[in-house]
């Protein structure tokens, strides 16, 4: 007989679902050139359960338009952006507040062919939601759990001090009695005629008293009853509960008197909620979050803040309930790091004539508008901007501070903070024009400034600092960078320059005073930067800003521009105000003022 084997081949197709996308880049059409006219491009991001969408833009140059009417960039739920606006954007991440995001870049066809705008460059990533920093209403408790909340990837869930037990919601914690507790009898005077102990049920009489009773029920009922000749004494006791955590005992006896006694304990493990850290936070390194003998640590956010004395900060929760640090009589303050950009630059190049600055290389640099003329400044505190003073008072008449914006950073189309006052130095006196000393001033900020990568104070210069020729220093500001014709940066400009020896800065101001009278006097509280050469140097619009030199990295405030003549030529010289010759009255106007 012929077997017959049918072999059945099944074809089998697996489908694999393609990784979600959580990161990513979007940009303009022709990006980095000039994007065309007459375009509309829409992109619509998507996030998974339990995550947002969050944009960064690191790039933004689109042709500005009143009300937006030319060309705009859109993020649905913000408002249409263009031109300066931007900074609306761009300043920080915008987070979608759903799933889902759409993004709309419009051109027109208005004048194209003369725009050289390069568009945008937009982040994205799609970020875990800390469901934890919610408020619910419904509990009360400011947070979605009544009481300990964990986040997770894409999700959370609720958690419950010890005593407690979590409910069917998922939210909510309430106070649980154990099964396991039992209540302890200590009869301390005993005499009566009959006593019943209902637990099975147990009666006792005369004399002698029981001592202690300890029971296996968490809830006891005592009948007292008294027979007709009323002979007896009575009794007396004491009583308690047995376990840890909550315990609610009741205790209920019948006689002649009733009463009635409830109590419920419960002694909680844990500290409360640390305290917040400005610019800073907490993070815990070991057991249960606010329990007792749990650790946890305060940091500050590096490398822009740390601590005074250089190291973080541990706590333990202790049985008193009370966080507990070796560092407990310190202040608790996170303060700027100075002069520690995060972008080194190798190669510097010239103000005048050179290219711009790189986003956090002069992270302490600000423009600031007076009264619609442009100049320089320099942070060298939350709140504190220092500056020259000659165009801050004209006329013998200081500026008000409704005169002054500040823009940090090296965007000029950032939102300007407004001044909430100005102090120009006591002894400045340029009535004739011709007076340049003391030539330094300080800007009070509305409202402090949060250090990043892009905005950094310099430190100051330490006491008694000396400044020997030829050491090498920056020079930067948002000043004409090309006299003929006559070119204004869109950003900042930097260049790397000496200190001149303050005789041969003497020398050359001599020489020029032949051929012109009407110059300032040079006086100690001033010293000279530049090249003999010439070729490089600040010039107009550069006055206020800084000349900063270093020490193993880190920058210090040298100088203030002040005034110069010729930029860049041969033979010439910037002058800047001596910083290191102002620390009292710097720190003085600062500690009267609100302090840093």
């Amino acid at each position: 007989m012929l077997s017959v084997c049918r072999i059945v081949c099944l074809s089998v197709c697996r489908c694999r679902q393609q990784a979600e996308v959580m990161s990513g880049t979007l940009r303009s059409p022709d990006y980095p050139k000039p994007y065309p006219p007459n375009l509309m491009k829409q992109w619509h991001l998507w996030a998974p359960e339990g995550f947002r969408i969050q944009l960064k833009l690191t790039h933004v140059d689109i042709n500005p338009s009143r009300d937006c009417s030319l060309d705009s960039l859109t993020v649905r739920t913000i408002s249409k952006v263009c031109g300066q606006n931007l900074t609306q954007l761009s300043a920080e991440p915008i987070t979608s507040e759903g799933k889902k995001m759409t993004i709309i870049f419009q051109t027109s066809d208005f004048n194209p062919e003369f725009h050289q705008h390069t568009g945008f460059l937009v982040n994205f990533k799609k970020i875990d939601v800390d469901e934890c920093s919610k408020a619910d209403p419904k509990n009360g408790s400011g947070s979605v759990c009544s009481q300990m909340c964990v986040n997770t990837v894409g999700s959370y869930y609720c958690s419950c001090y010890s005593g407690y037990t979590l409910q069917p919601d998922h939210q909510t914690c309430l106070l649980s009695c154990n099964d396991h507790f039992t209540v302890t009898l200590n009869f301390t005077d005993f005499h009566v005629e009959t006593w019943i102990l209902k637990t099975e049920p147990m009666m006792l009489c005369g004399g002698r008293s029981p001592g202690v009773i300890a029971t296996d029920s968490r809830t006891i009922r005592l009948d007292y009853k008294t027979g007709d000749e009323g002979l007896s004494r009575g009794w007396s006791l004491s009583y308690s509960s047995s376990g840890n955590g909550p315990r609610r005992v009741k205790v209920f006896y019948d006689g002649e008197i009733l009463v009635s006694q409830m109590f419920c304990c419960f002694t909680a493990s844990g500290c409360e909620e640390p305290e917040p850290l400005l610019n800073g936070g907490v993070t815990l390194l070991s057991g249960s979050q606010n329990q007792q003998d749990s650790v946890i640590q305060y940091h500050c956010n590096e490398p822009f803040y740390s601590f005074p004395w250089g190291e973080n900060v541990t706590f333990t929760c202790e049985a008193d309930r009370k966080w507990r640090s070796v560092h407990q009589d310190l202040p608790l303050t996170c303060t700027p790091v100075c002069g520690k950009p995060t972008r080194i630059i190798a190669d510097y190049e010239r103000i005048l004539g050179g290219r711009e600055a790189p986003a956090g290389a002069v992270p302490w640099q600000v423009l600031l508008n007076i009264e619609g003329v442009r100049v320089g400044g320099v942070v060298v505190a939350e709140r504190w901007i220092l500056t020259a003073a000659h165009d801050l008072k004209h006329s013998r008449k200081s500026m008000s501070s409704e005169a002054v914006q500040v823009r940090p950073g090296v965007d000029l189309h950032a939102s300007p903070i407004l001044a909430a006052s100005v102090h120009i130095h006591p002894e400045y006196n340029n009535s004739d024009g011709l007076d340049r000393d003391n030539d330094i001033a300080l800007i009070r900020l509305q409202q402090p400034l949060t250090f990043n990568a892009a905005i950094m104070p310099i430190c100051l210069p330490a006491e008694n600092r000396k400044y020997v020729a030829g050491m090498m220093g920056v020079a930067s500001g948002f000043g004409i960078v090309d006299i003929y014709p006559l070119r204004i940066p869109k950003n900042l400009n930097y260049a790397e320059l000496p200190v001149v020896d303050q005789e041969t800065c003497r020398h050359s101001f001599t020489e020029l005073k032949k051929r012109r009278h009407n110059l300032p006097r040079l006086t100690d509280n001033m010293f000279c930067v530049g090249l003999p050469e010439g070729g490089q140097s600040s010039c107009l619009g550069d006055n206020g800003g800084p000349f900063a030199l270093s020490d193993d990295g880190q920058f210090w405030a040298a100088g203030i521009d002040s005034w110069g003549v010729d930029c860049g030529k041969q033979g010439t010289y910037r002058v800047y105000t001596k910083v290191a010759n102002y620390l009292d009255w710097i720190n003085q106007t600062i500690h009267d003022n609100g302090g840093f």
